[in-house]
Protein backbone atom coordinates (compact mmCIF):
# COMPACT_ATOMS: atom_id res chain seq x y z
CA UNK A 1 0.00 0.00 0.00
CA UNK A 2 3.27 2.41 1.08
CA UNK A 3 4.46 1.65 -2.56
CA UNK A 4 1.40 1.92 -4.50
CA UNK A 5 0.89 5.59 -3.25
CA UNK A 6 4.42 6.84 -2.94
CA UNK A 7 5.19 5.83 -6.52
CA UNK A 8 2.70 8.84 -8.16
CA UNK A 9 3.59 11.38 -5.63
CA UNK A 10 7.37 10.64 -7.05
CA UNK A 11 5.87 10.77 -10.61
CA UNK A 12 3.94 13.78 -10.20
CA UNK A 13 6.84 15.86 -8.61
CA UNK A 14 9.22 14.79 -11.43
CA UNK A 15 6.69 15.79 -14.09
CA UNK A 16 5.81 19.20 -12.69
CA UNK A 17 9.51 19.84 -11.66
CA UNK A 18 9.81 19.26 -15.77
CA UNK A 19 6.78 21.86 -16.54
CA UNK A 20 8.27 24.47 -13.87
CA UNK A 21 11.77 24.36 -15.75
CA UNK A 22 9.81 24.39 -19.23
CA UNK A 23 7.83 27.05 -18.07
CA UNK A 24 11.06 29.08 -16.78
CA UNK A 25 12.51 28.82 -20.02
CA UNK A 26 9.91 30.53 -21.72
CA UNK A 27 9.08 33.31 -19.01
CA UNK A 28 12.53 34.34 -18.29
CA UNK A 29 13.73 35.20 -22.16
CA UNK A 30 10.04 36.67 -22.50
CA UNK A 31 10.14 38.83 -19.55
CA UNK A 32 14.04 39.92 -20.64
CA UNK A 33 12.33 40.52 -24.07
CA UNK A 34 9.59 42.59 -22.74
CA UNK A 35 11.51 44.71 -21.13
CA UNK A 36 14.01 45.87 -23.84
CA UNK A 37 10.94 46.32 -25.97
CA UNK A 38 9.20 48.59 -23.57
CA UNK A 39 12.25 50.67 -22.59
CA UNK A 40 12.79 50.45 -26.40
CA UNK A 41 9.47 52.11 -27.05
CA UNK A 42 9.54 54.69 -23.99
CA UNK A 43 12.99 56.03 -25.03
CA UNK A 44 11.93 59.62 -26.30
CA UNK A 45 10.41 59.85 -22.35
CA UNK A 46 13.62 57.61 -20.70
CA UNK A 47 16.36 59.40 -23.30
CA UNK A 48 18.32 62.15 -21.12
CA UNK A 49 19.15 64.38 -23.98
CA UNK A 50 18.15 64.88 -27.31
CA UNK A 51 18.27 62.28 -29.94
CA UNK A 52 20.39 63.79 -32.82
CA UNK A 53 21.74 66.92 -30.15
CA UNK A 54 25.69 67.44 -31.72
CA UNK A 55 27.91 68.79 -28.66
CA UNK A 56 31.55 69.73 -30.59
CA UNK A 57 32.83 70.04 -27.21
CA UNK A 58 32.31 66.52 -25.41
CA UNK A 59 33.43 64.46 -28.71
CA UNK A 60 34.16 61.26 -27.39
CA UNK A 61 33.54 62.06 -23.73
CA UNK A 62 33.97 59.22 -21.45
CA UNK A 63 30.88 58.58 -19.04
CA UNK A 64 29.45 61.21 -16.54
CA UNK A 65 26.60 62.18 -14.58
CA UNK A 66 25.42 64.27 -17.75
CA UNK A 67 26.26 61.42 -19.87
CA UNK A 68 25.94 58.02 -18.47
CA UNK A 69 26.99 56.13 -21.13
CA UNK A 70 29.30 58.92 -22.62
CA UNK A 71 29.29 60.36 -26.07
CA UNK A 72 29.91 59.51 -29.18
CA UNK A 73 32.50 60.64 -32.23
CA UNK A 74 29.88 63.47 -33.00
CA UNK A 75 29.38 64.51 -29.37
CA UNK A 76 25.93 63.14 -29.17
CA UNK A 77 24.67 61.44 -26.04
CA UNK A 78 25.16 57.38 -26.32
CA UNK A 79 22.00 56.04 -23.92
CA UNK A 80 19.69 58.65 -25.52
CA UNK A 81 20.94 56.60 -28.84
CA UNK A 82 20.73 53.25 -27.68
CA UNK A 83 17.49 53.61 -26.31
CA UNK A 84 16.23 55.20 -29.69
CA UNK A 85 18.30 52.73 -31.79
CA UNK A 86 16.38 49.98 -29.95
CA UNK A 87 13.28 51.74 -31.45
CA UNK A 88 14.26 51.19 -34.71
CA UNK A 89 16.47 47.70 -34.93
CA UNK A 90 13.57 46.25 -33.47
CA UNK A 91 10.75 47.62 -35.59
CA UNK A 92 12.88 46.53 -39.04
CA UNK A 93 12.96 43.28 -36.99
CA UNK A 94 9.65 42.34 -36.44
CA UNK A 95 8.54 44.07 -39.61
CA UNK A 96 11.15 41.58 -41.90
CA UNK A 97 9.67 38.86 -40.07
CA UNK A 98 6.04 40.11 -40.59
CA UNK A 99 6.85 40.09 -44.54
CA UNK A 100 8.13 36.75 -44.15
CA UNK A 101 5.63 35.19 -42.52
CA UNK A 102 2.83 36.28 -44.53
CA UNK A 103 4.97 34.93 -47.59
CA UNK A 104 5.82 31.57 -46.26
CA UNK A 105 2.63 31.21 -45.06
CA UNK A 106 0.34 32.38 -48.27
CA UNK A 107 3.23 29.52 -50.26
CA UNK A 108 3.44 27.32 -47.97
CA UNK A 109 0.00 26.90 -47.30
CA UNK A 110 -0.59 26.72 -51.08
CA UNK A 111 1.60 24.17 -52.10
CA UNK A 112 0.45 22.28 -48.68
CA UNK A 113 -3.60 22.58 -49.76
CA UNK A 114 -3.24 22.06 -53.48
CA UNK A 115 -0.43 20.24 -53.64
CA UNK A 116 0.59 18.63 -57.61
CA UNK A 117 2.22 22.09 -60.06
CA UNK A 118 1.66 24.23 -57.00
CA UNK A 119 3.50 22.34 -54.84
CA UNK A 120 6.29 21.72 -56.86
CA UNK A 121 6.42 25.22 -58.26
CA UNK A 122 6.85 26.64 -54.32
CA UNK A 123 9.24 23.63 -53.84
CA UNK A 124 11.40 24.71 -56.54
CA UNK A 125 11.68 28.35 -55.23
CA UNK A 126 12.20 27.38 -51.90
CA UNK A 127 15.60 25.52 -53.40
CA UNK A 128 16.18 28.46 -55.75
CA UNK A 129 16.35 31.34 -52.75
CA UNK A 130 18.06 28.49 -50.32
CA UNK A 131 20.66 28.54 -53.25
CA UNK A 132 21.75 32.23 -53.79
CA UNK A 133 24.06 34.01 -51.89
CA UNK A 134 20.99 35.97 -50.07
CA UNK A 135 23.39 38.36 -48.07
CA UNK A 136 25.38 38.98 -50.95
CA UNK A 137 21.86 39.90 -52.75
CA UNK A 138 20.77 41.96 -50.18
CA UNK A 139 23.73 43.94 -50.00
CA UNK A 140 23.78 45.04 -53.23
CA UNK A 141 19.78 45.79 -53.22
CA UNK A 142 20.53 47.55 -50.10
CA UNK A 143 23.32 49.54 -51.89
CA UNK A 144 21.23 50.25 -54.72
CA UNK A 145 17.98 51.17 -52.50
CA UNK A 146 19.83 53.61 -51.23
CA UNK A 147 19.77 52.47 -47.08
CA UNK A 148 15.77 53.57 -47.08
CA UNK A 149 14.53 52.34 -43.67
CA UNK A 150 11.08 51.13 -44.80
CA UNK A 151 12.86 49.01 -47.99
CA UNK A 152 15.39 47.21 -45.23
CA UNK A 153 12.48 44.99 -43.59
CA UNK A 154 11.30 43.91 -47.12
CA UNK A 155 14.72 42.85 -47.92
CA UNK A 156 15.36 40.51 -44.67
CA UNK A 157 11.75 39.22 -45.26
CA UNK A 158 11.53 38.67 -48.62
CA UNK A 159 14.21 36.50 -48.42
CA UNK A 160 13.83 34.83 -45.05
CA UNK A 161 10.00 33.08 -45.51
CA UNK A 162 11.70 29.86 -47.06
CA UNK A 163 11.83 28.01 -43.45
CA UNK A 164 7.96 28.94 -42.41
CA UNK A 165 7.10 27.77 -45.82
CA UNK A 166 8.45 24.60 -45.36
CA UNK A 167 6.40 24.60 -42.05
CA UNK A 168 3.59 25.28 -43.29
CA UNK A 169 3.39 22.75 -46.26
CA UNK A 170 4.55 19.93 -44.45
CA UNK A 171 1.68 20.55 -41.97
CA UNK A 172 -0.70 21.21 -44.35
CA UNK A 173 0.07 18.44 -46.44
CA UNK A 174 -0.01 15.88 -42.58
CA UNK A 175 -3.51 17.43 -41.94
CA UNK A 176 -5.35 18.29 -45.14
CA UNK A 177 -7.00 14.42 -45.33
CA UNK A 178 -7.95 14.58 -41.49
CA UNK A 179 -11.90 14.52 -40.18
CA UNK A 180 -12.34 17.99 -39.45
CA UNK A 181 -11.47 19.13 -42.69
CA UNK A 182 -13.26 16.52 -44.52
CA UNK A 183 -16.51 18.26 -42.80
CA UNK A 184 -15.63 21.86 -43.30
CA UNK A 185 -15.44 20.96 -47.52
CA UNK A 186 -18.70 18.59 -46.52
CA UNK A 187 -20.27 22.06 -44.97
CA UNK A 188 -19.52 24.39 -48.11
CA UNK A 189 -16.63 26.03 -46.97
CA UNK A 190 -14.23 27.53 -49.36
CA UNK A 191 -10.66 26.22 -49.71
CA UNK A 192 -8.97 30.08 -48.03
CA UNK A 193 -11.70 29.40 -45.63
CA UNK A 194 -10.42 26.23 -44.68
CA UNK A 195 -6.60 26.71 -44.88
CA UNK A 196 -6.34 30.12 -42.46
CA UNK A 197 -9.63 28.80 -40.60
CA UNK A 198 -9.00 25.44 -39.96
CA UNK A 199 -5.44 24.37 -40.75
CA UNK A 200 -2.95 27.64 -39.79
CA UNK A 201 -4.03 26.85 -36.38
CA UNK A 202 -2.67 23.75 -36.44
CA UNK A 203 0.57 24.98 -37.42
CA UNK A 204 0.70 28.25 -35.37
CA UNK A 205 3.44 26.45 -32.66
CA UNK A 206 6.03 25.52 -35.06
CA UNK A 207 5.12 29.32 -36.66
CA UNK A 208 5.76 31.05 -33.47
CA UNK A 209 9.24 28.97 -32.98
CA UNK A 210 10.14 29.93 -36.74
CA UNK A 211 9.26 33.66 -35.97
CA UNK A 212 11.27 34.12 -32.74
CA UNK A 213 14.07 32.37 -34.07
CA UNK A 214 13.43 34.97 -37.67
CA UNK A 215 13.46 37.81 -35.48
CA UNK A 216 17.03 37.19 -33.74
CA UNK A 217 18.38 36.52 -37.22
CA UNK A 218 16.49 39.58 -38.74
CA UNK A 219 18.17 41.46 -35.84
CA UNK A 220 21.40 40.02 -36.99
CA UNK A 221 20.52 40.76 -40.17
CA UNK A 222 20.30 44.37 -40.00
CA UNK A 223 22.89 44.93 -38.00
CA UNK A 224 24.88 43.38 -40.60
CA UNK A 225 24.02 45.48 -43.05
CA UNK A 226 24.17 49.21 -41.11
CA UNK A 227 27.59 48.40 -39.81
CA UNK A 228 28.61 47.83 -43.35
CA UNK A 229 27.13 51.13 -44.54
CA UNK A 230 24.21 49.43 -46.63
CA UNK A 231 21.39 49.64 -43.85
CA UNK A 232 19.57 52.28 -41.89
CA UNK A 233 21.60 55.72 -42.76
CA UNK A 234 22.21 57.97 -39.67
CA UNK A 235 21.40 60.36 -38.44
CA UNK A 236 18.38 57.74 -37.85
CA UNK A 237 20.23 55.51 -35.11
CA UNK A 238 19.85 51.81 -35.07
CA UNK A 239 21.98 49.53 -33.08
CA UNK A 240 24.06 48.18 -35.93
CA UNK A 241 25.07 51.55 -37.52
CA UNK A 242 26.08 53.21 -33.51
CA UNK A 243 28.35 50.25 -34.24
CA UNK A 244 29.54 51.01 -37.70
CA UNK A 245 29.95 54.87 -36.32
CA UNK A 246 31.73 54.05 -33.15
CA UNK A 247 34.84 51.90 -34.39
CA UNK A 248 37.28 54.81 -35.25
CA UNK A 249 36.95 56.12 -31.80
CA UNK A 250 36.75 52.81 -30.15
CA UNK A 251 40.05 53.53 -28.03
CA UNK A 252 38.47 56.32 -26.70
CA UNK A 253 35.12 55.85 -26.26
CA UNK A 254 34.52 52.25 -25.79
CA UNK A 255 31.21 52.15 -24.70
CA UNK A 256 30.15 53.54 -27.35
CA UNK A 257 30.74 50.76 -29.42
CA UNK A 258 29.73 48.13 -26.78
CA UNK A 259 26.71 49.22 -25.40
CA UNK A 260 25.08 48.20 -28.56
CA UNK A 261 26.73 45.26 -29.30
CA UNK A 262 26.36 44.19 -25.85
CA UNK A 263 22.00 44.98 -26.40
CA UNK A 264 22.33 43.08 -29.68
CA UNK A 265 23.75 40.05 -27.80
CA UNK A 266 21.17 40.17 -24.70
CA UNK A 267 17.97 40.69 -27.10
CA UNK A 268 18.96 38.12 -30.26
CA UNK A 269 19.52 35.49 -26.59
CA UNK A 270 16.07 36.37 -25.60
CA UNK A 271 14.67 35.14 -28.56
CA UNK A 272 17.02 32.40 -29.45
CA UNK A 273 15.82 31.02 -25.87
CA UNK A 274 12.31 31.90 -26.26
CA UNK A 275 12.29 30.22 -29.80
CA UNK A 276 14.25 27.04 -28.08
CA UNK A 277 11.57 27.18 -25.04
CA UNK A 278 8.67 27.13 -27.34
CA UNK A 279 10.22 23.89 -29.19
CA UNK A 280 10.79 22.08 -26.11
CA UNK A 281 6.89 22.80 -24.81
CA UNK A 282 5.81 21.64 -28.57
CA UNK A 283 7.95 18.58 -28.23
CA UNK A 284 6.69 18.09 -24.97
CA UNK A 285 2.84 18.57 -26.39
CA UNK A 286 2.90 16.21 -29.47
CA UNK A 287 5.08 13.03 -26.77
CA UNK A 288 1.55 13.45 -24.72
CA UNK A 289 -0.56 12.98 -27.47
Amino acid sequence: MIRSTSIPARAGSSTGGKHSRTSQLIFWPATMLVLVIAVSALAPLLGPWDRDAIDLDNISAPPSASHPLGTDELGRDVMTRLLHGGRFTLMVAFLSVAVALLTGIILGGAAGWLGGAVDRTVSLTIDLFLSIPVFLVMLIAASAAGGKIWLIPLLIGGTSWMETARIVRSRFMQIREEGFVEAARAAGATGPWIMFRHMLPQASGAVLVAAAAGLASAMLVESALSFLGFGVQPPVPTWGNMMQGAWMTLRTSPLAAFAPGLMIFITCLGFNLLCEGYRRVLAKERGSV
